[in-house]
């Protein structure tokens, strides 16, 4: 009987699914049958997952829509923000076909509107923005001052006493090493107030990724989607959740601030400034380990309760 996979043998495996997911084959318009769009500037294919539920995830969605939309644009003009909304759940197990509309190609900035189709039905649209650097005032917020990765606990640590929510945890993040500060994921610490939680995690690829700049802007937005909503399911209200609720997102924004690699240690600084009416809003701040603030993400999604389902 074979033990468990070898640090850099899980790297390997964790660098092909990523890479394999953000993988598109481009496919001729011809197969597609839709009047949504105008004239398409690209048709790609994105292959699905055998992990987790049969809901497709929406930040496999965004990213591989993001990924479409920079194989419309030319080469060195890198993304700069994405805008994605969710209007129907995708089947996972599925592959989705990406139509890209260009809606401008201008002396700096390209715009791509994609359209994510299963069965001839959409099921996610997203507008993507790529802009060539160019030179400007400069600030940003400091990074939240925390220990460093090597000194937070890995999730088989931190969850060694719940073998089967490790597992799931893990079949969620899959291909990320991610080691979170405080309390596992979803669950409340004692005195939180609702709006003032903030849940914080180190994540990177397992693995070393290649030297893509849209793949690591893809591989990016597929973590920020991971624990992100949780921050406003647990903020605070410790007496509403429990087993069995879920949060469904609704729209996913990010705003790509400098490029990154995502195979390299990024502090996911996650908190939710508000929650109501059955809905909540989470954003979150993704800072280099060396305090450079490289992304900005915010999502809105329904927070269902067992008894509001």
């Amino acid at each position: 009987m074979s033990g468990p996979a070898s640090a850099p043998d899980r790297g390997r495996a964790a660098v092909e699914e990523v890479v394999g997911l953000l993988d598109l084959a481009p496919v001729g318009p011809a197969t597609v049958t839709t009047d949504l769009l105008a004239p398409v500037a690209g048709v790609f294919s994105g292959r699905g997952t055998a992990r987790g539920t049969t809901r497709r995830y929406g930040g496999l969605i965004a990213a591989q829509a993001l990924t479409a939309a920079a194989h419309t644009v030319r080469p060195g003009r890198p993304v700069h923000s994405l805008h994605a909304y969710f209007t129907r759940p995708g089947d996972s197990r599925r592959p989705v076909t990406y139509l890209v509309e260009t809606l401008r190609d201008g002396p700096s900035i390209s715009t791509r509107r994609v359209v994510a189709l299963q069965r001839d039905t959409p099921i996610s649209f997203l507008t993507a923005s790529f802009h060539d650097p160019g030179t400007g005032p400069t600030h940003g917020p400091s990074a939240p001052q925390v220990p460093p990765p090597d000194e937070v606990p890995t999730l088989t640590e931190l969850l060694a006493d719940a073998p089967a929510r490790l597992a799931a945890v893990q079949d969620m993040l899959f291909a990320f090493d991610t080691r979170y500060l405080g309390p596992p994921p979803g669950e409340q610490t004692d005195g939180e107030r609702a709006g003032e939680a903030h849940r914080r995690a180190w994540v990177r690829v397992v693995g070393r990724l290649p030297d893509d700049v849209s793949l690591h802007a893809g591989a990016l937005v597929l973590v920020s989607d991971l624990p992100l909503l949780l921050s406003a399911m647990v903020a605070g209200h410790t007496t509403e959740w429990g087993p069995g609720d879920l949060g469904v997102s609704i729209d996913h924004t990010v705003w790509f601030h400098r490029p990154c690699r995502a195979d390299e240690w990024l502090l996911y600084d996650c908190d939710s400034p508000w929650a109501a009416a059955g809905r909540g809003l989470a954003t979150g701040r993704l800072y280099t380990r060396d305090g450079d603030l490289v992304a900005t993400v915010a999502q809105e999604g329904l927070l269902l309760t067992r008894t509001a389902r």
